[in-house]
């Protein structure tokens, strides 16, 4: 029989060669041409995300209103993480994504692609999502889950919006927002 360390030693090797290939195809995965193109294609920017669920759910969010994008930056987890993978339900393997270290850089970038950069946070100056205007092909900036979105953003963001809440608590998920913001969207996309 084969002994033990050699077993390991065969699942360490396995393994190196699964996130080789993991990474080429998530390095291929990155990018799309539509990115590149400020028609159209959304990009939501996930900024220092805690949660691997928060960030798997809004890739299915992403994919149901194809095309759109995912920037991730900071803590947010990246696709080849289990829970990401679960709640994204392999919708990470289809919408094109890129990480960033810093949300500044993400910011920058999807400024460069001739894009608006919308910061959805409830701020005083804040216009709720359904009378907002804005692209349907913009940068939507998405703040980690206790701390928002950073200040510096918010205050160079073209628009500020909001969901209008009814409830005491004021207290949506960053998910759950992800996706009444994809609803809008497509809501536009499908009048226009």
């Amino acid at each position: 029989g084969i002994s033990l360390e050699r077993k390991i030693k065969s699942c360490e090797k396995e393994n190196n060669q699964n996130e080789k290939q993991l990474c080429r195809c998530h390095m291929n995965r990155v990018y799309s041409n539509l990115l590149h193109s400020a028609s159209g294609m959304p990009i939501f920017l996930l900024d220092n995300f805690r949660s691997a669920f928060n960030v798997g759910s809004v890739f299915r969010t992403a994919e149901a209103i194809s095309p759109a994008g995912i920037f991730l930056s900071g803590t947010c987890c990246k696709p080849g993480n289990r829970k990401l993978g679960h709640t994204s339900r392999g919708t990470h393997a289809v919408v094109p994504w890129r990480y960033f270290e810093d949300m500044h850089e993400a910011v920058d970038w999807v400024r460069e692609s001739g894009r608006m950069i919308v910061a959805v946070e409830n701020t005083e100056d804040a216009v709720p999502i359904y009378s907002a205007e804005f692209d349907l092909s913009a940068g939507f900036v998405f703040g980690n889950e206790a701390l928002g979105i950073d200040a510096d953003i918010v205050c160079n963001a073209d628009v500020c919006v909001y969901f209008p809440q009814s409830g005491d608590r004021d207290c949506v998920n960053v998910s759950s927002t992800a996706a009444m913001i994809a609803s809008e969207i497509q809501r536009r996309r499908l009048d226009a």
